[in-house]
C-alpha cells in the first residue's frame, strides 16, 4: 500500500512539475523526459559509431574487413596522434564559440548528422573489391572524420547534463532516468544483431551485411530523437550575466591541470585499461565454442543487457544515502569479485553469463556516477578558477591518449601470443579460436587481466573527497559571486538578489543553530526520522561555514595579501608590466612558509609573479615597449550590431519578407562578422599582454562589490517591506 501511495505521489509530482521545476530544482519533468528519451537516439548513434572506431580489439575492422592486429594498432596510434589537434579545436569551440543555444546543444545536430553519414559510408563501402593497402587508407580516413564528429557529438550529449542543472542530486536523478532509457538501445541492438546475422549471413555476426541491414534503422531513429533533445532542453550555468564567456586556451589548460579531482578520476580510468578484456568472452563462447544457439545467444545478450538497469535504478538512492565515493568503492569491489569468478566457471556459457550479469550490475553504477562526478568536478573548477571551463577537460585528457596508446599494445600482444596473427595457417586469423583448447586458455588469461585491471581502477577512488556537501557549498558560493558581480555591473535583478541573500541569511541561521553529534544522539535513542532531520541541519551548518568564509575572504590574511598584490599592479598600470623581472618570482619564492596562511600567501604570490612574467612576454611579442589600448567600446558596439542584425533577419524570415531584403541583411552580417573576427584577435592579444593587470582589476572590483553588501541588505529590506505592505 505504501509503495502504491508513493507511485501515485510520483505521478502527481510529474503532472505538477511537468513545465516548471520543483522548488530547489532547475529541470521540469518535460526537460528530463526530452533529455532522457533523446538519449535513446544518442546512444543508438554512439553504438553505431563506436563499433567502427579504430582500436586494437575492433571486430568489424579485424574480423570482417581483415586488417591485421598489429596493423590495426599502428593505425590506432596514428589516429590518436592526429586526434590531438582536433581535441584542441573542440575544446576551444566549446569554451569560446558563443551560441545562443548554449555550450553543448548547438553541436548535437551539427556533429550528430555527419557522424551518422560517415558511419553509413563506412559499412556500405565494398571492401572486397579494394586492395589491402587502400582498405587501410579508407578506414583511416573514415576514422579521422569520426574522431572529430563522433567525439564532439558524444561530448555534446554526455556533457549537456553538466549545464542543465547546478543541483548535483538532480543531475544524478536525471542521469539515472536517462541511463535506464538509453540502455534500451544497445540492449535491443545486441538482441537483434545475432538474429539478423542468422538470416543474412548464416549466423556470422562479423559479416558486413549484418551492419548494412541494421545501421540505416539506427540512423533514422537516432537523428529523430536527437532533435527532441535539441528542441526541449535549456542550459543553465550559475554565472554573472555580464561575465565574459571566453577563456584563452593556455589559461584554461593551466587551470584544469591544477584540478586534483580531474586527475584522480582520469588516473582511475588509465589504471583500469585491462578491465574491458572480458567484453568479448560471451561472444567468443557462442561464435567459436558453439556453447549455445543463435536464439539462445540473443536471449543471453538481452539478459546481460538488462543487468545495467539495476545500477540505474539503485544509483540515485545509493548516492543520496552514502555519497558517490562510497558507492564507487563498494561497486568496484563487487566488480573485481564477479570478474574473478568467471575463471573457474567458464566451462558453461550460462555460468559465465551469471558472473557477467552480476559484474554488469556492479559496473552499471558508473553509468550514473561518472556523468555526475564529471559535472561536480567542473563546478569545482569554476569555483577555483572563477571561469566556467568545460571543453578544456577533453584537451587535458589527451594525456590519457598517450597512456592508452601505450597500454593498448598489451591486448594485441596477448592475442598474438595465443596464435591470433596473420599467417597463422587460417583463412581468417581469428578462426584459430575454433580450437577450444586455445580459446579457453586465452579466455582464462583475459579474465585474469580484467580482474587485475578492475583492482587497479579502484585505487585512486580512495583519494576522492569532493563530497555532496562540498558541491552544494560550491554552488551557493558561485551564486553569491554572481550576485556581487552583477550588482557591480548594474544588471542585478531584484529576484536574483532576494534569492541569494535568503541563502546567506539561512547560512547565518544554520551557524547559530550549530552542529550536533549524530553518534551521541544515536546512543540516546533518537528516532530515525529525527536523525535524518539533524543530519540535514548538520549539512547546512557545513555549507554555512563555507558561505561565511566566502563573504569574509577579503578580511583574512590571505585575502588582504591578494589585494595588496593586485593593488600594486593597478597602481603601476599597464605600462608597469614591462618592468616585471624574474626577481619578482624569486622574491615570491623567498616568502616564509611556516604557517598554513603563509604557505597560501606564498603560493598566490608565486602564481601572481608567473602570470606577470607571461604578460610581459606577450606584451613584448605583440607591442614592444608601447602597448596600444584596445577599443573595447567599439568592439561591444560591433557585437550589439551583430545581435541587432540577427534579430532583424529572424523577424524578416518569420514575416516572410522578400529574399532580396534578407540577402541584404545577410551581407551586412558578413561584413560585421569579418570586423568582429579581426577585433577579436586584437582583443585576445591585448588581453594576453595585460592579463596580470586585468586579473588584478577583477579581484579589486570583486572586493569592492563585497564591501557593498550593506547596500544590498538595505535594498533587500525595502523589498521585504513592500511585500509585507502588499500582503496587508
Amino acid at each position: 500500500m505504501e509503495a502504491l501511495n508513493k507511485g501515485i505521489g510520483m505521478l502527481k509530482s510529474v503532472k505538477t512539475y511537468w513545465k516548471k521545476p520543483a522548488e530547489g530544482n532547475y529541470m521540469p519533468f518535460r526537460e528530463v523526459f526530452a533529455y532522457s528519451v533523446g538519449g535513446l537516439g544518442a546512444y543508438s548513434i554512439f553504438t553505431m559509431a563506436q563499433a567502427l572506431l579504430l582500436s586494437t580489439t575492433n571486430v568489424i575492422i579485424g574480423n570482417t574487413i581483415g586488417i591485421q592486429p598489429m596493423h590495426m594498432y599502428i593505425m590506432y596510434v596514428i589516429s590518436v596522434v592526429t586526434n590531438i589537434p582536433l581535441t584542441m579545436v573542440r575544446a576551444n569551440m566549446v569554451d569560446n564559440v558563443k551560441y545562443k543555444q548554449g555550450k553543448y546543444r548547438p553541436y548535437l545536430l551539427r556533429m550528430g548528422i555527419p557522424t551518422v553519414a560517415i558511419s553509413l559510408l563506412f559499412v556500405f563501402t565494398p571492401y572486397s573489391l579494394i586492395g589491402y593497402i587502400w582498405r587501410c587508407v579508407l578506414i583511416f580516413i573514415y576514422n579521422f572524420g569520426l574522431q572529430f564528429f563522433y567525439n564532439f557529438f558524444y561530448d555534446a550529449y554526455e556533457n549537456l547534463i553538466h549545464v542543465l542543472s547546478p543541483n548535483s542530486q538532480e543531475r544524478t536523478n536525471a542521469t539515472a532516468i536517462k541511463s535506464m532509457i538509453y540502455s534500451l538501445s544497445p540492449t535491443v541492438t545486441n538482441f537483434v544483431t545475432p538474429l539478423i546475422a542468422n538470416k543474412v549471413a548464416n549466423g556470422n555476426m562479423y559479416d558486413l551485411r549484418v551492419y548494412q541491414w541494421l545501421y540505416p534503422f539506427i540512423a533514422v531513429i537516432g537523428v529523430g530523437l536527437i532533435i527532441l533533445v535539441y528542441a526541449r532542453t535549456e542550459e543553465k550555468i550559475v554565472i554573472a550575466k555580464t561575465h565574459p564567456m571566453k577563456v584563452k586556451f593556455m589559461d584554461a589548460l593551466r587551470e584544469v591541470a591544477k584540478n586534483k579531482y580531474f586527475w584522480i578520476i582520469s588516473l582511475a580510468g588509465w589504471l583500469g585499461f585491462l578491465e574491458t578484456c572480458t567484453y568479448v568472452i560471451l561472444q567468443w563462447l557462442y561464435n567459436y565454442a558453439h556453447l549455445c544457439t543463435a536464439e539462445q545467444y540473443s536471449l543471453i545478450t538481452l539478459i546481460r543487457g538488462s543487468a545495467y538497469a539495476w545500477g540505474m535504478i539503485i544509483a540515485p538512492f545509493a548516492i543520496k544515502r552514502w555519497g558517490k565515493k562510497k558507492v564507487l568503492i563498494v561497486t568496484n569491489l563487487f566488480n573485481i569479485l564477479f570478474l574473478a569468478l568467471v575463471y573457474p566457471l567458464m566451462g558453461s556459457i550460462w555460468t559465465v553469463l551469471m558472473c557477467m550479469y552480476f559484474n554488469s550490475v556492479a559496473d552499471s553504477f558508473i553509468l550514473v556516477l561518472n556523468p555526475t562526478i564529471q559535472a561536480d568536478i567542473r563546478d569545482y573548477q569554476h569555483y577555483k578558477s572563477g571561469e566556467r571551463i568545460d571543453g578544456m577537460f577533453g584537451a587535458v585528457a589527451m594525456i590519457g591518449s598517450f597512456v592508452t596508446m601505450a597500454t593498448s599494445s598489451v591486448l594485441p600482444a596477448v592475442y598474438e601470443k595465443y596464435g591470433i596473427f596473420s599467417g597463422n595457417g587460417y583463412e581468417n586469423m581469428y578462426d584459430i579460436l575454433y580450437n577450444t583448447d586455445i580459446l579457453y586458455r586465452l579466455v582464462g588469461m583475459l579474465v585474469i587481466l580484467s580482474a587485475v585491471g578492475a583492482a587497479l581502477n579502484l585505487i585512486p577512488y580512495f583519494f576522492y573527497d569532493l563530497t555532496e556537501t562540498k558541491q552544494k557549498a560550491i554552488i551557493r558560493i558561485l551564486q553569491i559571486r554572481a550576485m556581487f558581480e552583477d550588482y557591480g555591473n548594474g544588471v542585478l535583478k531584484d529576484e536574483d538578489m532576494v534569492s541569494t541573500i535568503d541563502l546567506i541569511k539561512n547560512a547565518g541561521e544554520a551557524l547559530r543553530h550549530g552542529k550536533q553529534d549524530i553518534k551521541e544522539l544515536k546512543k540516546q535513542g533518537v528516532t530515525r526520522d529525527q536523525l535524518k532531520k539533524i543530519a540535514a541541519e548538520n549539512e547546512e551548518y557545513e555549507i554555512a561555514l563555507a558561505v561565511t568564509q566566502e563573504l569574509e575572504r577579503f578580511d583574512t590574511p590571505r585575502g588582504k595579501a591578494q589585494l595588496a598584490l593586485a593593488s600594486g599592479h593597478i597602481n603601476e598600470g599597464i605600462d608597469g608590466i614591462i618592468s616585471i623581472t624574474p626577481e619578482t618570482l624569486a622574491a615570491a619564492r623567498a616568502l616564509p612558509q611556516g604557517t598554513a596562511d603563509e604557505r597560501l600567501i606564498r603560493k598566490d604570490a608565486i602564481e601572481d609573479a608567473k602570470l606577470a612574467l607571461r604578460s610581459r612576454k606577450a606584451r613584448i611579442r605583440y607591442y614592444g615597449e608601447t602597448v596600444t589600448p584596445f577599443d573595447e567600446q567599439g568592439y561591444q558596439m560591433l557585437l550589439a550590431e551583430e545581435s541587432d542584425l540577427e534579430k532583424k533577419k529572424r523577424d524578416l524570415l518569420i514575416a516572410g519578407a522578400n529574399r532580396e531584403e534578407i540577402r541584404r541583411i545577410s551581407a551586412q552580417q558578413k561584413e560585421v562578422d569579418t570586423k568582429i573576427k579581426l577585433q577579436a584577435k586584437e582583443y585576445q592579444q591585448f588581453e594576453e599582454s595585460v592579463k596580470i593587470y586585468s586579473k588584478s582589476k577583477k579581484l579589486c572590483s570583486q572586493a569592492e562589490n563585497y564591501a557593498k553588501f550593506g547596500e544590498l541588505l538595505t535594498r533587500y529590506d525595502e523589498l521585504s517591506a513592500q511585500k509585507d505592505g502588499e500582503t496587508d
